[in-house]
């Protein structure tokens, strides 16, 4: 019974992934990509490394035609409104699907890798996902019709079975996220031409990928809830597990890719930094190939980050009148930087000259505010002035539900960290609206910065109601953390109006080497 309610839970964001995000190509970066990265694809897939799931895909194949009920529902009820927002952006209205049928071939999953984890109190599973179906999907935008046929999604599918409790169903839910943008293909079709009008296709495709990468590409994951009685807020919005600061400090003997009259032979070479669907790119150093970037990122990690993912690097020449040229790839996985200080030359992929010097750290995350005056010394001894500025903190928000609200129009909740600033869904009219949704903040100094929330009523874009929390009370509480707690809000919503938050802060602590030789050792 456990399984099936398993099997169940993960045939459940299977048929979510394929019809709910189509794309007629690769999404296309604001940076360049390495030619390797091509969107075409074979026709079957296979990784040798990986175990056999034939015997899931069996199993698959014989639940596909019952799935076609919840699909329709889930289209309806969950995408429907979703994309229905993201293209009135546009001035498209009116968004609906009109029949999603799924078809006769199923996704298949061509291996399977759990990872051996079980210190961490949840399980880790890879799959490498293909679908190259034969569901049709009809919708229609602003009076016009138009249809999906020819979906091909493939890539690295993680699966975590999370929290791991101690009844049934044994597991308390399931976080669904691709490592990277998976490869996504589609043809679209339209009655009377309705793909020739101006732009329209572009946007269309350009709404749905921008969906799949919000839902469900790290660093963002899809929850599926399996047992009622598990903690709503950690579950959807778990503490991460830490934070890498990645320092890339300099690149030498690149190749020569610039040649002129006054130019002998130099680049004008940029670095960029993917992980999953972030990417950070280098200032653009002129006419040298040893540039010197000394840039400075910090990404936020969840538990499960350092089984098989990578950071990737890729250097290119800037050109302003032709497409830049790629000069050298190199990566470094999580596995070396968790619980380790690296500072080193990394070896270089399809190049025969240059090499990438990086430094990275891994900060483990404290619920005691003694670190930060550590941390904060730390930031300041290395904080490179020319750059952004390091932080010492991370901000956990839970914004759970608004209640008593005077009237009843659509609102949102919009957060904001200094110049960094989030927002929840759109909630349709309510007197108490429900939210529940969780978002994290990088905090550079909580002793004088402040986390405000506002209560946006949505058709005016103007907030109603606000609260502003100074991040040195967080500092004050026990474990760094206020849970259910009511806000009375102010402004035009005030009074008997309340804003039910949890707030949890996080101080960045270096591992010392002998804490992680030891948990290497209880691992074992």
């Amino acid at each position: 019974m456990v399984c099936s309610r398993l099997l169940h839970a993960l045939c459940c964001c299977f048929c979510r992934i394929t019809d709910s995000v189509p794309g007629d190509e690769l999404k296309q970066s604001k940076v360049p990509r390495h030619p390797r990265h091509s969107t075409n694809h074979p026709q079957k897939v296979t990784f040798p490394t990986m175990e056999s799931m034939e015997w899931f895909n069996i199993i698959l194949r014989q639940l596909w035609p019952n799935s076609q009920h919840y699909v329709n529902h889930l289209c309806k009820t969950t995408i429907e409104p979703v994309l229905r927002s993201a293209l009135e952006e546009y001035r498209l209205t009116s968004f609906s699907f009109d029949e999603v049928d799924l078809g006769q071939i199923p996704p298949r999953l061509n291996g399977i890798k759990v990872y051996d984890e079980p210190s961490l109190r949840e399980i880790v599973v890879d799959v490498d996902f293909e679908y190259f179906g034969d569901s049709k999907i009809k919708a229609s935008v602003s009076e016009l019709s138009f249809g999906i046929d020819e979906i091909k999604i493939s890539g690295r599918l993680r699966v975590v079975l999370k929290p791991l409790i101690g009844h049934y169903p044994l597991v308390g839910g399931v976080h669904v996220l691709f490592l990277e943008s998976p490869h996504v293909s589609y043809n679209l079709t339209g009655s009377a031409n309705v793909f020739d009008l101006p732009g329209l296709r572009s946007i269309i495709r350009r709404a749905l990928e921008e969906q799949i990468e919000q839902l469900m590409v790290m660093p963002n994951r899809l929850p599926i809830q399996i047992a009622n009685d598990i903690d709503v807020a950690e579950f959807n919005c778990p503490i991460p597990a830490g934070v890498v600061r990645l320092h890339i400090v300099e690149a030498e003997n690149l190749t020569q890719k610039d040649f002129s009259i006054l130019n002998k032979g130099k680049s004008d070479p940029y670095c960029i930094m993917r992980i999953g669907l972030q990417n950070f790119r280098t200032e653009i150093f002129k006419n040298t190939t040893n540039p010197k970037w000394d840039a400075c990122k910090e990404y936020v990690c969840s538990s499960d980050v350092r089984f098989g993912n990578e950071i990737h690097f890729e250097v290119y020449d800037h050109d302003r009148m032709t497409d830049d040229d790629f000069l050298l790839m190199t990566s470094l996985s999580f596995q070396e930087i968790w619980k380790n200080e690296i500072d080193t030359w990394l070896p270089l992929t399809e190049t025969d000259s240059g090499r990438l010097h990086i430094k990275a750290t891994w900060y483990d995350l404290s619920d005691s505010a003694d670190s930060l005056q550590t941390q904060l010394e730390e930031m300041s001894a290395i904080q490179l002035p020319t750059k952004k500025p390091l932080h010492s903190a991370v901000l956990v928000v839970w914004v759970d539900s608004v209640r008593n609200l005077n009237d009843h129009p659509g609102t949102y909740v919009r957060l904001s960290v200094d110049d960094l600033e989030q927002a929840t869904k759109v909630s349709e009219r309510a007197n108490d609206p429900l939210f529940r949704q969780g978002f994290v903040f990088l905090v550079r100094n909580p002793w004088t910065q402040k986390l405000v929330v506002e209560v946006v009523e949505q058709k005016h874009s103007r907030p109603r109601g606000k609260v502003e929390v100074d991040l040195n009370t967080i500092l004050n509480e026990p474990k760094l953390e206020v849970r259910g707690k009511e806000f009375a809000l102010e402004g035009d919503w005030g009074g008997t109006a309340t804003l039910r938050l949890n707030i949890t802060l996080r101080i960045l602590k270096k591992t010392v080497a002998e804490d992680a030789d030891c948990v290497a050792a209880e691992s074992e």
